[in-house]
Formats: structure tokens, C-alpha cells, sequence
């Protein structure tokens, strides 16, 4: 495991930026609450962050700090009105977020990679392909000398500190060297000392020339005089944005009297937190006028000739921001760095390394489907070729494809949660298309999909006596990797909509329906007519009636009887006592083809849904 020991870098070693001020005017945003009112999260923020100033953004749980945050970042645009200016120009959403990063409070990372591999597919998917992979290392190796990563570089991200994961979050940003970077509390569940080296990071990158902004919760002393400039949020309303020196003169003007030797951060909070009395609507309007006078300013001098009658500064003040300018005026250039399939081939590298890396799961996967396997049969042992036995080669064919399904689908239910966040992440960062993701996850999987059920019938095919002719066995095969791929997409499905508590929980459930529907347990015949079209719905049965035309179908011989008397060692009998017409295993694949393509859609529209809903 590495340390926590910083590394001290001069600034002008940091990678150049070009100086950008970020300024916003009138943000106001909005949600519906359960009980169909609509809440008012933020009331015309205004205001403006400098680049080479580390400003932190503070004030009680509530305030609208995270909402802000989203909303500068150019991630969350519904329900928001007002402008962002980038230099007295307003943001052309696509190129600004290339030029902004935003790390969430909670960061998700990959474990099974060390910190150097996190850093080069970031680099991979992050910049243009002019840069060459020798400018990539040195520019990797810059970044982990500038936060502190260097002695740690070689470790898995899953043994570093929780300081280290900050930087290194830090870091995965960097690498695209943007002119704005947004932190959601980053020393939030560290110590002092690991938030103090966090916050000097962020002072070292803001004196690059960046504009660095983050939300701080109750800072020590030592960690807010690190700040240059504040902006105080109470209820939705800004209180005070400006230099951290001027703070208690400000709060002072207007009635609020700071005790000697008190932390100014927990003063601020108080107040926002109205626990002192004083003119809180003074010192609002207060900040107002001190924040319209820059914003104004600037945009008469990126404009000079062009002035604004009211109702047309009304109308601009109202615009959504996810508009951004028009679009006869966007850059023609592309949204991500590199190509669609570039990132296709980076993100299907990443998980495959993941996946092998993973190598307690992946052994305990094989190894139940090889112990179940061998356990199977051992119950089921020879039942396949006697007549006497058909039942019970149906029942062990039943519990194939139970156990494929569970064996494929529970890991991901389980692991897929962690993945959708990193990607929740990354997405939000522009790294990558939705569809570049998308795919890459498909095909990274496909070969465990494989290698799973052909481990488990490689043992349960022989021992019980199953046909030993190619055609029934590659038929049976396919039905166990469709199987496989339902369980697949059903547990990539509820990993990416659900909690993995809920996932957990509805995995199981939502197969209960295929199982009673699926022939096996009631015959079709057997069922009331209303229930009967239910059947054509559960892909449970065509994974059992395509097991059984597998190994009983086509017109196979007659089955040799150890007992006394064996009706359905004629394999025709046993289809009709199933309610199965013969030759019908085309079908049974439809079937499951339906289902697999239902699903995949479901998981892509799930995710896009997860994106829209953070937004």
C-alpha cells in the first residue's frame, strides 16, 4: 500500500493552461417534490471564478452547494435557467464540457487496476490521437509526480489510501489537462492530514492557471486559509462570493460580529444556517450588486459594440443553459477526442483486464460450474439412455439450465453496480459514448459467457449418458449459452436500474414466472385457457423445450428399457406427454433470440435512463 506523503511540486512545473474565468448570472433551478409542488433548489446565483484562485463553495446541508456544482459543470441542465460565460462568451455546451472536469463526492474507480493503468486508458480515451504514446507516458509520470502518486504507481487502486483514491480521481481528470476543474467535497472521510494534502493539490493546480472550484464541508482553519476566494449558499441564496480576507468585514457590515479566534468556516455556516441574528436580507442583496457589477463588466467588453435592450437581456437571462449558442455557431469539430471505435477497443481492453484480474471471482464461477457439473452428475448418473428413466433426464435437463441461468446472472447483479458508476462518472466527464460502452461491455463478457456452461457440460454431458452425437450436443450447447446470455443481460439489467440490495432480491423473483410457465412443473394442457398465452412469454420454455428436442427430438431411436415395462421409451410419447411438437428446436431458438435482443435493449435504455436521471 502506498503513502500519503505529498510530493512537492512547484507550479510552474504543473502542465500549462491557458487563464479562464468562469462566470455565471442568474442560476436558478428547480424540482418537483412528491407532492407535485415545484422547489425552488437555487434563486439566481450569480457570480464568477477566477482562474490561478482555489474557491470553495460553502454552506449548510441543503444550501443547493451539489446542485450548483452540477449545473456549472454543464452536466445538469433540466430544470435550470440562467447563463455560463466563459470568458464573457457564452458556452457552447459540447466544447465546454471538453474543457471542464467534475469529480463526484463519492468516486468509483476500478480496483483490479494499478494506479499507472488507471492513468494510461485515461489517456487512451481522453486524448486526440496526434498525441503519441511516448507524450502520454511523460505526461502520466507528470501527474503522479504532481499529486503524490509515485511511490504507489505499480499498486492495485483497490489497496491504496483514501487519500491516494482522491488524488488519483484528481489525476484521471488531469490527464486531459481541462481549464476548469469541479470537486464535490474531496476531502470528505479523510483525516486532517490527507485533506490538508488534497486541498494543497488543488491549490497547486489552481496557481497553474486553472480555475479550480469545490464544495467544502466544515473545514479546519489550516484547510480554509488555504482558500483565496468563498462563496457562502443559504437556502438556495448566495450570501457572499469573494476573497476569503474579506469575509468577516462583510458578514460584520451587515450585522453579523465574528468572536475573536472563531473559525471563520464555521462562522459562515452559522449564519447560513441563520443561528445568529443579523440582516440576512441585507447581506443577499449585498451580494447581489457586488456579484452583477464583474458579470456585467465582462460581458461589455467581450461585446463592445453590441448593446442589449430589456426584453432582450430578459430573454437571454430565461435561456436554458443546456442550450448553450445557437447552433449555426457550434464548433464542427467532434464531441470525444477519439474515434467511437477507439474507445470501443480501450474499454474492451479495460474489462477484460479487469475480469482476469479478478481472479477470485473468475475462479469460483469455473469452479462451481465445474463442481455442480460433476455433482449433477453424480445425482443424475447414466439417466439419459433408459427408458425407465426419461422423467428423470428431463428433471436433470430442468436443472441445467436453473443452474446457467443462476450461475451467470447473480455475479453480475453483484459486481455491475460498482462498473455503472465508474461509468456514471466517466460518461459524466465526456470520455466516452454511451454506445462505445455499451458494446465493449458486451464483447468483454461474451468470452466468460462461453466458457461457463461449456465447462459445466463438458462434465454432466458423458456422466449422464446424454446422446453422444455432435449434432444433440452442439443443440444442447447453444441452449445453455442462450440460456447463459439471458442471464447475462438479466443480471447486467438489474445491476445497472436497481440497488444491488434490490437486485439481490428481484433477480430471483422475476424468474418465478418463467419456471411455472415453462411446461415443465404444470402442463400446458393442464392450465386454464386464460393463463396458457403467458407461456409464449417465458424463455424458460424454450430453453427446456429446446433441451428436450435436443436430446429427444429429430427422430431419435427408441430407448432401451432396464425395466419391466417402459411407455415412454418411445421418444414421441414423452414429447406429447410434454405438450411438445416435434422438431420444433428452430423455434425454441427464435424464442430465445427475442428474448436477448428485448433484454439488450432494456440495458441500453437503462442506462441511458440512469445518465438522465443524474442529470
Amino acid at each position: 500500500m502506498g503513502t500519503d506523503t505529498a510530493i512537492a511540486i512547484e507550479p510552474s512545473k504543473i502542465l500549462p493552461i491557458t487563464p479562464t474565468t468562469l462566470s455565471f448570472e442568474d442560476i436558478s433551478f428547480q424540482v418537483r417534490s412528491e407532492d407535485g409542488k415545484e422547489k425552488h433548489l437555487l434563486h439566481g446565483i450569480s457570480g464568477t471564478f477566477r482562474s490561478g484562485r482555489l474557491t470553495g463553495i460553502l454552506g449548510p446541508s441543503g444550501a443547493g452547494k451539489s446542485s450548483l456544482l452540477n449545473i456549472l459543470s454543464g452536466f445538469k441542465t433540466n430544470n435550470v435557467t440562467g447563463r455560463i460565460l466563459v470568458d464573457g462568451t457564452p458556452i457552447n455546451r459540447r466544447k465546454y464540457r471538453r474543457e471542464v472536469s467534475y469529480t463526484p463526492q463519492d468516486v468509483s474507480l476500478l480496483g483490479n487496476l494499478t494506479v499507472t493503468e488507471s492513468l494510461e486508458f485515461a489517456a487512451d480515451l481522453k486524448l486526440p490521437r496526434k498525441v503519441t504514446k511516448p507524450q502520454q507516458s511523460t505526461m502520466i509520470v507528470d501527474v503522479l509526480q504532481l499529486l503524490g502518486l509515485s511511490k504507489c504507481a505499480q499498486n492495485p487502486v483497490a489497496n491504496l489510501s483514501g487519500g491516494e483514491k482522491k488524488r488519483l480521481s484528481i489525476g484521471l481528470e488531469l490527464i486531459s489537462n481541462p481549464k476548469v476543474m469541479f470537486f464535490d467535497e474531496p476531502t470528505s472521510g479523510l483525516d486532517i492530514i490527507a485533506a490538508m494534502q488534497v486541498v494543497a493539490h488543488l491549490k497547486d493546480l489552481a496557481a497553474s492557471g486553472r480555475c479550480v472550484v469545490c464544495v467544502i464541508h466544515q473545514p479546519s482553519s489550516s484547510i480554509l486559509q488555504m482558500f483565496d476566494d468563498l462563496l457562502v449558499l443559504s437556502e438556495g441564496h448566495c450570501l457572499y462570493q469573494g476573497a476569503l480576507d474579506e469575509l468577516v468585514d462583510t458578514f460584520k457590515a451587515c450585522g453579523f460580529e465574528c468572536p475573536n479566534y472563531y473559525n471563520r468556516a464555521d462562522f459562515a455556516l452559522e449564519i447560513a444556517s441563520l443561528k445568529h441574528e443579523g440582516n440576512l436580507l441585507q447581506l443577499r442583496e449585498r451580494a447581489k450588486r457586488q456579484l452583477s457589477t464583474p458579470v456585467l463588466a465582462m460581458e461589455k467588453e467581450a461585446v463592445p459594440n453590441e448593446t442589449l435592450n430589456c426584453k432582450e437581456k430578459e430573454a437571454m437571462l430565461v435561456k436554458r443553459v443546456d442550450q448553450g449558442v445557437p447552433e449555426t455557431e457550434a464548433l464542427p469539430d467532434r464531441q470525444y477526442p477519439s474515434s467511437e471505435w477507439s474507445q470501443f477497443v480501450t474499454l474492451t481492453r479495460r474489462t477484460m483486464l479487469c475480469t482476469f484480474r479478478d481472479m477470485q471471482l473468475t475462479k469460483m464461477r469455473l469452479f462451481a460450474h465445474l463442481f455442480v457439473g460433476i455433482l449433477i452428475a453424480i445425482v443424475f448418473y447414466d439417466v439419459g439412455n433408459d427408458g425407465s428413466k426419461v422423467f428423470s433426464n428431463a428433471s436433470c435437463l430442468f436443472f441445467f439450465l436453473i443452474f446457467v441461468f443462476f450461475a451467470n446472472a447473480m455475479p453480475l447483479v453483484m459486481t455491475f453496480p460498482l462498473e455503472t458508476s465508474v461509468f456514471l462518472r466517466e460518461r459524466m466527464n465526456n470520455w466516452y459514448s454511451l454506445r462505445a460502452y455499451y458494446f465493449s461491455k458486451l464483447v468483454a463478457d461474451f468470452p466468460f459467457l462461453i466458457l461457463g456452461p461449456t465447462v459445466f457440460l463438458a462434465t454432466a454431458y458423458y456422466l449422464t449418458a446424454q446422446p453422444m452425437e455432435c449434432d444433440r450436443i452442439l443443440m444442447l450447447w447453444s441452449i445453455c449459452i442462450f440460456t447463459s446470455w439471458i442471464a447475462q443481460m438479466s443480471g447486467m439489467l438489474a445491476g445497472s436500474a436497481l440497488p444491488i440490495e434490490l437486485g439481490v432480491f428481484c433477480v430471483p423473483c422475476s424468474v418465478i414466472p418463467m419456471l411455472v410457465f415453462c411446461g415443465f412443473f404444470v402442463r400446458f394442457s393442464q392450465m386454464f385457457d386464460f393463463l396458457k398465452p403467458f407461456t409464449y412469454f417465458a424463455y424458460f420454455r424454450y430453453s427446456f423445450e429446446g433441451s428436450m428436442q435436443a436430446i429427444y427430438g429429430f427422430d431419435r431411436e427408441n430407448l432401451p428399457c432396464t425395466g419391466d415395462f417402459c411407455y415412454f421409451s418411445k421418444v414421441a410419447k414423452l414429447l406429447e406427454n410434454f405438450d411438445m411438437l416435434e422438431n420444433t428446436f428452430v423455434m425454441d431458438v427464435c424464442g430465445l433470440l427475442v428474448w436477448i435482443l428485448v433484454l439488450h435493449v432494456a440495458l441500453y435504455m437503462s442506462l441511458v435512463w440512469r445518465m438522465k436521471r443524474t442529470r
